[in-house]
């Protein structure tokens, strides 16, 4: 008898994305995997994004357009209309590496993942304005101290997702936040890194890596949350200019 495949849930957010929405869009609806959601929460936009969206409404599980708090509170008005069992988190000018991730990754005969596994993460293909670069998938025990992976090649199970949400008062690492709180209460066995690539990231205008030092200093706040036994050195490294 043959398992039933994981509906997976795709959100993507956007605000003034004309130029990068629709190649995001294709990315996520030529996939050949069967059961698939897709939402996507606009916040609003005035450049002819909603247009080039209006042009897939048909294919949406969800869609929306109006002013939002910021890219972490447009994920979570995301996550409170996905139906899946695992989540996954494309923003505008992200793509998936090729039509076949999610086949590949769900399709049972050929990955089964057993429960205890909560989040899959794989490569990035980061982009830059005058280059491309491979990002390796890091090992879980790299959250001690930072992410070893993106948020858009990663895959969270929806049970765990859904309850927590993104910590709205991290303006820059809620999504760092959610793989730390999985982190301490599940163990590292909870996440299975995979020798695939998922996703090209454009880095051209990425809010994370453009506020390196304040990124450090949530990612920080965070780790002091949990006790993190690495914690006081790196502030020690922070408070003595560091980071600076």
């Amino acid at each position: 008898m043959t398992c039933s495949i994981p509906k997976v849930s795709v959100i993507t957010v956007c605000f003034n994305a004309v130029s990068t929405i629709e190649a995001t869009m294709l990315s996520v609806l030529m996939q050949t995997y069967e059961d698939l959601e897709y939402i996507i929460i606009d916040g609003g936009s005035t450049d002819g994004t909603q247009e080039k969206i209006e042009k897939y409404k048909n294919r949406l599980k969800w869609y929306s357009s109006e002013p939002d708090g910021g890219i972490y509170d447009a994920m979570n008005r995301g996550l409170a209309h996905a139906s899946g069992d695992w989540v996954n988190f494309l923003n505008a000018g992200d793509s998936f590496a090729d039509n076949k991730v999610l086949e590949d990754i769900f399709a049972d005969s050929q990955f089964p993942i057993p429960e205890f596994v909560k989040v899959i993460a794989g490569h990035t293909i980061m982009v830059f304005n005058d280059r491309e670069e491979l990002q390796p998938v890091g090992t879980a025990e790299m959250l001690e101290s930072d992410i070893p992976f993106t948020h858009q090649a990663t895959f969270t199970r929806m049970e765990v997702t859904a309850p927590w949400r993104f910590d709205t008062r991290y303006r820059i690492a809620a999504d760092y936040n959610l793989f730390y709180h999985i982190y301490k209460e599940y163990g590292p066995a909870a996440f299975k890194m995979i020798d695939r690539v998922i996703a090209r990231y454009d880095r051209t205008d990425s809010t994370t890596f453009n506020n390196f030092r304040a990124a450090k200093r949530e990612y920080l706040c965070i780790q002091c949350a949990w006790y993190s036994p690495k914690w006081w050195n790196e502030w020690k490294r922070l408070v003595l200019g560091i980071y600076k």
